[in-house]
């Protein structure tokens, strides 16, 4: 498979399943003449506990992803994206892969990989290549991948005793939607102190069409005492930083509405996964 990928992989579009590919050939975004399954290759479809290092192989599904063992309640990030990715079919054949290599504002895992500073490993027949997810995308539909190359897994490091994630989105319906907007957030507390050691904040649009970190705000509530005066100043900030777009879904100016509204929702829920209700 390698080896024909680095003869042909210009000519190739790989597919697993298809949930995402098969709709943009139909709709003619993709003219390809050629497509590799990959479908069949069980050893890219694992979650594991590598001393301290998640590790997710590319084929993945997402019902896989939130059954394993591996990941305990600490990982419920996971189970709120599942919640509203889409219905028993979708859930059953979409991949942790095909979702991050889709490099789109319609990927619920994208920021929540961010927020987890995830990295991830591609393969080719020249060897390994590991780079980290926001060097992985390079913009709508692209990412850093070459011809001859294909996701392999994706990484991050376990999450501590003082650390929780969640993940908010909203379109359409409650369930079975495609993103208006979504966010997802990671935040480390100092349990004596009750200070945020750590925030990292991603949504699926900050200033493009990608999903990306609003490193901004994390800096305003970094080093801070978690109250709702401090979460109030970083929606403040989270309003200048975000430069959110009409498009066909939705206006900017609603996007600009809810994004406060979301992220106050993700927030609230990383701290009372940690045992904090002071900001509700």
């Amino acid at each position: 498979m390698l080896t024909y990928l680095d003869t042909y992989g210009s000519k190739v579009q790989v597919i697993a399943h298809g949930t995402d590919l098969i709709n943009r050939m139909q709709r003619r975004q993709i003219d390809s003449t050629v497509l590799l399954d990959l479908s069949g290759l069980s050893e890219f479809n694992f979650v594991q506990n590598d001393n301290g290092i998640i590790r997710i192989g590319a084929l993945t599904t997402i019902h896989d992803l939130v059954s394993s063992s591996a990941l305990d309640s600490r990982y419920d990030v996971f189970r709120d994206v599942a919640a509203k990715f889409g219905g028993p079919a979708i859930v059953n054949m979409a991949t942790v892969g095909g979702n991050v290599c889709a490099a789109s504002s319609s990927e619920d895992l994208i920021p929540v990989l961010l927020v987890l500073n995830a990295k991830v490993k591609v393969r080719s027949k020249q060897g390994d290549r590991v780079m980290r997810l926001d060097e992985f995308l390079k913009g709508k539909r692209q990412t850093a991948l070459l011809p001859n190359e294909i996701m392999i897994e994706i990484m991050f490091e376990d999450l501590g005793s003082q650390s929780a994630c969640a993940f908010e989105k909203i379109g359409m319906r409650n369930s079975l939607i495609i993103a208006f907007l979504n966010c997802a957030i990671y935040l480390t507390l100092n349990k004596r102190s009750k200070l945020i050691d750590e925030v990292r904040i991603a949504f699926n649009r900050t200033s493009s069409k990608i999903p990306a970190r609003a490193t901004k705000t994390e800096s305003v509530l970094t080093g801070k005492y978690l109250s709702p005066e401090l979460v109030e100043g970083a929606i403040s900030s989270l309003k200048s930083e975000l430069q959110l777009t009409s498009d066909f879904r939705v206006s900017g100016e609603y996007r600009r509405e809810v994004a406060p509204v979301i992220f106050r929702r993700a927030l609230v829920k990383c701290a009372e996964r940690l045992g904090e209700k002071s900001i509700v």
